[in-house]
């Protein structure tokens, strides 16, 4: 398997993973708009339509597989373009603007893609947010539907921006359970056998909902401190900075927040 990273500003925005199967070589979220450069590859499967994963796949000119219910934003993105540039603000402008695609093919719940590839619906993280599982190498790619590993700091944390349903991601989670897997490959940034990741990062989930809950008036910054006291991987981040903290750690907090607070008020 070939692994490549795109760099924003110096820093590893995102992993792509290109593998070939039956002779099919496959790439496994491309990337933004942005940082495209051409992949040698015959198909592209996104996990999510997030700008940092599939922002390229127009470009690339390839099939690409995606969750079956969000093809259209695949066929124009534009829609798509202006929802994240109102989350992600200058973020989505980093990572470009996607170009339209016609190649789409809508991935069901526990499809078998190229007779070697299982798609597995996992929201929460995003409704359209699908990883696969290649059963042949037992290798689940996640997206970001367990969370950011960065591996130079030993850390996972979780990756819940705006829209988040908290309630679905642990559902996505559990369902992950029925896999037998020995490796799990994370866009960000890295492939790992260490597979008790998966099960660690529902409990760190479950801590997070355990710090928050009854603090749902706390700004982004106060909620960082208490989950750095609670969390070491959240304390990591914090002490490094960068990008890590700006874009994938603040985002989260604010996700994980916005939907404990629309739960309680609806309760």
């Amino acid at each position: 398997m070939q692994v490549i990273t795109r760099y924003l500003e110096g820093v590893p925005l995102v992993t792509v993973f290109v593998l070939e199967v039956g002779g099919v070589k496959v790439a496994v979220d491309p990337g933004p708009a942005a940082l495209y450069s051409p992949l040698d590859v015959d198909v592209v499967f996104c996990t999510h339509l997030h700008l940092d994963h599939c922002g390229s796949a127009g470009h690339l000119g390839k099939p690409t597989y995606v969750h079956e219910r969000y093809t259209r934003h695949v066929v124009d993105p534009s829609r798509l373009y202006e929802s994240s540039r109102s989350v992600l603000g200058v973020f989505a402008e980093k990572f470009g603007r996607p170009l339209p695609n016609d190649k789409v093919v809508g991935a069901a719940d526990g499809a078998r893609l190229l007779d070697a590839f299982d798609a597995v619906h996992t929201p929460g993280h995003a409704p359209h947010h699908v990883m696969y599982y290649y059963r042949d190498g037992k290798i689940l790619f996640a997206g970001d539907g367990a969370g950011v590993h960065i591996p130079e700091l030993g850390v996972v944390i979780p990756t819940t921006p705006p829209p988040f349903r908290l309630d679905l991601y642990l559902q996505s989670l559990d369902k992950l359970r029925g896999l037998d897997v020995e490796v799990v490959c994370y866009p960000h940034y890295s492939c790992t056998h260490n597979v008790d990741l998966l099960r660690r990062h529902r409990e760190q989930v479950e801590t997070w909902v355990e710090v928050l809950r009854g603090r749902l008036d706390l700004a982004v910054e106060d909620a960082l401190r208490l989950l750095a006291k609670e969390d070491e991987n959240v304390a990591k981040v914090v002490d490094v900075g960068g990008l890590y903290l700006d874009f994938y750690l603040r985002f989260s907090v604010l996700g994980f927040m916005e939907y404990l607070r629309q739960s309680a008020s609806s309760s």
